[in-house]
């Protein structure tokens, strides 16, 4: 089911963010740096605008900050949260979907005079009053920051028994590269055991957006964000929707430089440090998140998917990392023609498809083992001594 939410923009003269009806998005100039480090100066008269070669999207599972206090021992949302509002100036994305955003990391990302000077936002609140204007964050969301105006902006909410959830899709229509794009910040579920739930899920999603009278005529389509893919097994779902992974596409090719196979882990507990500082004892490396894209839509990859949010934020605390996730990013062009996938990507995910889950059990000797040394350097961070 689909609402209709309203665009957000910072106002000078307000000196506060406002709501602007998507019909009057298009009357609203920013200032917009472009991907090559110039300035574009967005004069929206006309709705008209010069378009880029190429846009940014990008996404990342940002880690909410509204767990017990232990956890946030480990995870120091304050620190990340403040390299985050940094982060967003240097990735400078066209289109940015976040996932776990609470009220207070929005209050912090929007305080950034950047984002103020260059976006459009799905959501502005209160974290002290937890009230917000579209009503999108609950304990925590779906967040999207556009630097082109929102053509129709709206939340999904999965309502059937198969699909149920509590976190809301925000569904984006914009234009890029002169193309009528749809980009959807999705969080699925995220049990492991919920492959079935998670693709109905994707599928339920993608019928619905097509079958709107505001969004079924794109001439591109996305979902992105952290589908909580556990297992290579659950590719089987992209195909079976009609959609292209991009990281697949850009790294999974037979044609240079796109078939370096780079696994493209965006949950990686042997690189990022947070991990066992989080969720103790954990070992896996998994492709969690995804950029996917209808095939044949009008827009193609410009350059590989990459990762970002992959390094530590502070030298001084080289196990606090942005996120317990890696975001991904990728640059899109006008296509010529509609954009097909490519054979040897598409046969890395039938092989794929073609396997059985992936089981991960730990025993209790282990885990006792691991929970009982993370409670001790969790004391020990309480004292300060780690």
């Amino acid at each position: 089911m689909l609402r209709d939410i309203t665009p957000i923009v910072f106002c000078t003269t307000a000196n506060n963010w406002v709501e602007v009806p998507c019909a009057q998005t298009p009357n609203v100039s920013l200032t917009r740096k472009k991907q090559t480090g110039s300035d574009e100066s967005l004069s929206m008269e006309h709705g008209m605008k010069q378009q880029n070669d190429f846009e940014r999207i990008s996404t990342l599972n940002i880690l909410a900050d509204c767990w017990p206090f232990f956890v946030e021992l480990a995870i120091c949302s304050k620190l990340r949260y403040e390299w985050l509002a940094r982060e967003v100036r240097r990735l400078d994305a066209t289109v940015l979907c976040l996932n776990e955003v609470s009220l207070s990391a929005i209050e912090r990302i929007m305080a950034d005079s950047f984002v103020r000077e260059n976006y459009f936002v799905s959501e502005w609140g209160n974290s002290s009053t937890k009230e917000s204007i579209n009503r999108t964050i609950g304990k925590h969301g779906c967040f999207i920051l556009s630097k082109v105006p929102f053509e129709s902006l709206s939340a999904f909410e999965w309502s059937t028994p198969a699909t149920q959830s509590n976190r809301e899709v925000i569904v984006a229509r914009v234009n890029l590269c002169g193309i009528s794009t749809v980009l959807c910040a999705t969080h699925s579920s995220h049990r492991q055991k919920q492959h079935q739930k998670r693709e109905q899920q994707i599928t339920e999603l993608k019928q619905a957006v097509e079958a709107d009278a505001k969004y079924g005529d794109a001439k591109a389509f996305f979902i992105l964000g952290d589908l909580n893919v556990y297992s290579n097994s659950e590719d089987g779902m992209i195909v079976r929707n009609g959609m292209l992974d991009l990281w697949a596409e850009t790294h999974f090719t037979g044609t240079a430089p796109f078939n370096d196979l780079d696994p493209g882990f965006t949950f990686d507990s042997q690189t990022n440090l947070m991990i066992p500082r989080y969720v103790p004892g954990h070992t896996r490396r998994m492709r969690l998140d995804r950029i996917l894209m209808r095939e044949h839509s009008l827009l193609r990859p410009h350059s590989k998917c990459t990762i970002w949010a992959n390094e530590s934020v502070d030298p001084q605390h080289p196990e606090v990392f942005p996120s317990d996730h890696y975001g991904l990013s990728i640059e899109v062009a006008r296509a010529t023609a509609p954009t097909v996938g490519d054979p040897a990507a598409a046969a890395v995910l039938a092989q794929n498809a073609s396997e059985e889950p992936e089981r991960h059990r730990r025993s209790l000797y282990a885990n006792t083992v691991s929970i009982g040394l993370h409670c001790g350097w969790l004391l020990g961070r309480a004292v300060g001594v780690v």
